[in-house]
């Protein structure tokens, strides 16, 4: 299984992609009425706040979900699809202050870090937190191609491979398999 698949073109995946886009809205839109409620319903309950400032809080914060939303969105409609190579993979040990009460513990972590130039040169960097699996998948050499609306890689050549990863929904699944396990769209392979 050499080369990049013709399946991106398959209705199934502008389908996902539509899905994708009206649960985002939806998503934005659930999470605004209930920044607005809950800022009145606080405002009242705890006296903080008196009516129509809480209400002018919620609807600044409800509108910045919309607001956030309407980015991911333009984001996806300036998306391109490119061809890349992955350059660099690295793995780093990191540590951050997470507050547990009255006390502030530092944790460790594991990133993964994977960089993909661009032919035209521009570097994209994939960090991924306690998440191996990605990293694996690439390696360093290989020939990838992001596809328009995705944030993960085609690999160029998978014969070598026991599993791919469906760029929609980034399930691993068997390479003999035809569908995703999860979203069902057809496997570019």
């Amino acid at each position: 299984m050499v080369g990049f698949s013709d399946k991106i073109n398959d209705p199934m995946y502008e389908n996902y992609r539509k899905k994708a886009r009206k649960w985002s809205f939806l998503f934005a839109i659930i999470l605004a009425v209930v920044a607005i409620v809950g800022f009145v319903v606080y405002g009242e309950i705890s006296g903080q706040i008196k009516m129509p400032h809480s209400l002018f809080y919620g609807l600044g914060i409800g509108a910045l979900f919309i607001v956030i939303a309407l980015l991911q969105e333009v984001k996806r409609k300036t998306d391109t699809t490119w061809d890349g190579v992955v350059v660099d993979k690295k793995i780093l040990q990191k540590t951050e202050r997470v507050r547990y009460g009255n006390k502030v513990k530092t944790v460790p972590y594991t990133l993964y870090v994977i960089k993909v130039k661009r032919d035209d040169g521009k570097i994209f960097t994939h960090s991924v937190r306690e998440n191996r699996s990605i990293f694996d998948y690439y390696q360093v050499g290989d020939r990838v191609r992001h596809h328009k609306g995705f944030s993960y890689y085609e690999k160029y050549d998978k014969s070598k491979d026991s599993k791919i990863l469906c760029v929609a929904c980034l399930t691993f699944n068997d390479i003999h398999d035809d569908f995703c396990k999860k979203c069902k769209v057809p496997l570019l392979k």
